[in-house]
């Protein structure tokens, strides 16, 4: 099941104006580095701005994969990206989580970043593992430890996000260190590494600098700008997501450039700001309707994407956390995106929970039924099963197709969520959130991790240390 958010002259419109932005507004950088790469390429230098010709953005579009495959930290594949599955990936960069014994909230820590790895280990529709934001850990290596503390705690493959260029060397030993060496990295990677520029149309200098480094060392790349509408990008929802969709672009481009055919996640994340409080919000509608636009352009450039889908401005899991998630999670996914981030977020995705963490895995499990849609054959239409029933004056319960495709799994079958009666449920008289955090203090007492081998927690260890003293 799909549908498109624009009509194609709509989308024609919005991808006029991306041009028209790169081609005479451009970006700014700070990075050298950078700046040299696209001018060597065919940019163009107008005072600080480097702009982008439509034609070097059409060369470039040419050779981004349209797919390719991540994998687990067992060498299998576990992502085929570009194929719209809606896969789920947890929420980054959350500095609060909400306490699963107290239900207070608290600054995140490594122990934090570990648990929430190990539950999303053991949750069937949570594909994908993003950090917390431990405050106990030093800045000048929190990447590189929090990759070290999600490889230790999951066999699932992650989304990394690359706060600076300084740590891509450590960044990339430790994911190597796992991977049993940097060709085995490039050729099966168990990570897609992030990089986020500065709304509106700024590159800076880290994330100039590690979007090279990612391309050179052969990972696949994301690019993930943020620009709130009213603040760092236009009021109207289609023109933040114009101007989203050039900063993005841009570093579609500068990818191709570095290395032609590396592989490439589109990232769109247009949020806005509450224009009482100045508070930037995560919520719905205009969450999901910005990312189902966002979304439907990335599939017209044919490139592999990310939207966020599971955030919503509740502060608790409750009622209104699960139908903003529900919604900003389902219009990008009929649309038809690879995988839907924030899993376990709370509060504009500054708060990860435990208990939305294992609510968030029975919706992904509704999105990813309803985007399987359904199958039209004569034995799916089942006229003769009708005419047989009706022949007989039997009843469809005791048929045989009844049984077929019960057992195929026609029906969905909620995780979690509870179909007994009312007098059953009464009996026990269990909320769906009570649910939720019983299973993740289960999964917590009794999930295990394979375990990396010695020698590789060893070596994660050095290069650990080694960046410290850097």
């Amino acid at each position: 099941m799909r549908f498109d958010f624009f009509s194609d002259e709509e989308l024609m419109q919005v991808h006029e104006a991306t041009l028209k932005i790169l081609g005479t507004i451009g970006i700014h950088t700070l990075s050298e580095r950078f700046k040299k790469l696209l001018l060597e390429n065919g940019c163009l230098e107008e005072g600080d701005r480097i702009l982008f010709p439509q034609t070097v953005i059409e060369k470039a579009l040419k050779t981004v994969p349209a797919a390719f495959n991540i994998y687990d930290r067992n060498g299998r594949c576990a992502l085929e990206m570009g194929k719209l599955k809606a896969y789920t990936h947890t929420c980054v960069g959350t500095p609060s989580i909400m306490d699963l014994d107290t239900g207070e909230r608290r600054d995140c820590y490594l122990k934090d970043l570990a648990e929430f790895s190990r539950v999303t280990d053991a949750l069937e529709f949570i594909d994908v593992i993003s950090p917390v934001f431990p405050r106990d850990v030093p800045q000048d290596v929190i990447v590189t430890v929090e990759t070290a503390t999600m490889l230790r705690n999951t066999i699932k493959p992650m989304r990394i996000c690359a706060e600076s260029s300084h740590e891509m060397k450590s960044i990339l030993g430790v994911l190597a260190a796992v991977a049993g060496g940097e060709t085995a990295m490039r050729e099966k990677p168990v990570a897609y590494i992030e990089v986020s520029s500065i709304s509106p149309l700024e590159y800076g200098l880290h994330p100039a600098e590690a979007l090279i480094d990612i391309v050179e060392a052969g990972m696949p790349l994301g690019i993930v700008p943020c620009p709130m509408m009213g603040s760092t990008g236009p009021m109207t929802l289609v023109g933040s997501v114009a101007q989203h969709n050039a900063e993005i672009l841009a570093g579609v481009v500068a990818s191709q450039m570095v290395k032609s055919g590396a592989p490439v996640v589109m990232s769109p994340r247009v949020t806005f700001m509450d224009m009482k409080s100045g508070v930037g919000l995560w919520a719905m509608p205009e969450m999901g309707l910005a990312a189902a636009a966002s979304i439907q352009l990335s599939k017209y450039y044919h490139i592999p994407s990310t939207a966020v889908g599971y955030s919503g401005a509740a502060k608790i899991a409750g009622t209104q956390s699960g139908y903003e998630h529900l919604y900003n999670a389902l219009l990008p996914a009929l649309v038809g995106t690879d995988i839907i981030g924030a899993a376990g977020s709370l509060d504009n995705c500054l708060a990860s929970c435990l208990i939305m963490l294992v609510i968030d895995n029975e919706l992904a499990s509704v999105v990813q039924r309803t985007i399987k849609g359904v199958t039209v054959s004569e034995d799916t239409l089942a006229v003769e099963v009708i005419r047989d029933v009706v022949n007989s004056k039997g009843n469809f319960l005791t048929h045989k197709h009844t049984r077929k495709f019960l057992r195929a799994g026609e029906l969905w079958v909620p995780p979690l969520g509870d179909r007994q009666t009312f007098e059953k449920w009464a009996a026990k008289g269990e909320t769906l959130e009570d649910a939720a955090k019983r299973k993740a203090k289960e999964i917590l007492a009794t999930h295990q991790v394979e375990p990396l081998h010695d020698e590789v927690n060893k070596e994660i260890d050095r290069i650990i240390s080694a960046a410290q003293e850097n």
